[in-house]
C-alpha cells in the first residue's frame, strides 16, 4: 500500500452520526492514525463535516494535526468546550528532510497560538523526540504560553542510542515540574526513565 495514495471515506459523516448515537460518550482522538487535515481537505471539507457532528455531541474531541488547515474550522470550534486542538511539533523550525510532505513547524506554532488566543484549549505533541533535532525544553519554553498541556513521546521507527532518553528525561521532567507545566509522557517514553 502506498501511504501517499488518498482514499476518501465518503460516508464518514454518516458513520460519525451513527457512532455518536450508539457509543458511550468519552474521548475521541480526531485522528490518531492519520492527519485529519490532509491537503485534500481543502477540497472535500470532510473533516469539517465530521467535526461538526462530533462537536454537537456529548463526546470530548481531541483534534491532532500537523496542518494549519485546521484554522479554517476555528469558526466551528470557537465557543465549544468539548474540544482541544493540538499540533505535533518536532523542532521549532521546519524539517523538510524528516517531514517532506507536512506543513512546517513554524506554521503549526502560529496556528496553535491562534487557537489558544481565541480561548480554545490546546496541546502540543512533542513526538517523535528526535535526537539532535528535537529540543524539547526549547519547544516548551517557546510555546508554553499558548499550550495547556504537552504530550511527549519517543522515537519508535529509527534507532536511537539506548542511553539517549534515560540521560535527557530527568532534566526535562524536573523543568516541567518546576515550572508547573501540565504534561503527559507516553508509555514508551515512561519505560525509558532511569530506575
Amino acid at each position: 500500500m502506498n501511504w501517499r495514495e488518498i482514499r476518501v471515506v465518503k460516508n464518514a459523516v454518516e458513520l460519525a452520526k451513527r457512532d455518536v448515537e450508539i457509543q458511550r460518550p468519552g474521548r475521541i482522538m480526531f485522528c490518531s492514525m492519520t492527519d485529519p487535515y490532509q491537503p485534500i481537505e481543502a477540497e472535500t471539507e470532510l473533516a469539517r463535516k465530521v467535526l461538526e457532528v462530533l462537536l454537537n455531541s456529548p463526546f470530548h474531541v481531541l483534534v491532532l494535526t500537523k496542518s494549519p488547515l485546521v484554522t479554517k474550522d476555528y469558526d466551528l470550534i470557537h465557543g465549544h468546550h468539548n474540544v482541544e486542538v493540538g499540533f505535533t511539533i518536532t523542532p521549532l523550525d521546519d524539517i523538510p528532510l524528516w517531514e517532506p510532505y507536512a506543513p512546517g513547524n513554524t506554521k503549526r506554532i502560529e496556528a496553535l497560538r491562534k487557537a489558544h488566543g481565541m480561548g480554545t484549549k490546546t496541546f502540543a505533541s512533542i513526538e517523535p523526540w528526535i535526537p539532535e533535532t528535537t529540543h524539547s525544553q526549547s519547544i516548551i519554553e517557546k510555546v508554553k504560553d499558548s499550550v495547556d498541556r504537552f504530550i511527549i513521546g519517543s522515537m519508535q521507527y529509527c534507532d536511537v542510542p539506548r542511553s539517549f532518553y534515560p540521560k535527557n528525561l530527568p532534566a526535562l521532567i524536573s523543568s516541567l515540574k518546576e515550572n508547573k507545566i501540565d504534561y503527559y509522557l507516553k508509555k514508551e517514553l515512561r519505560s525509558r526513565l532511569p530506575t
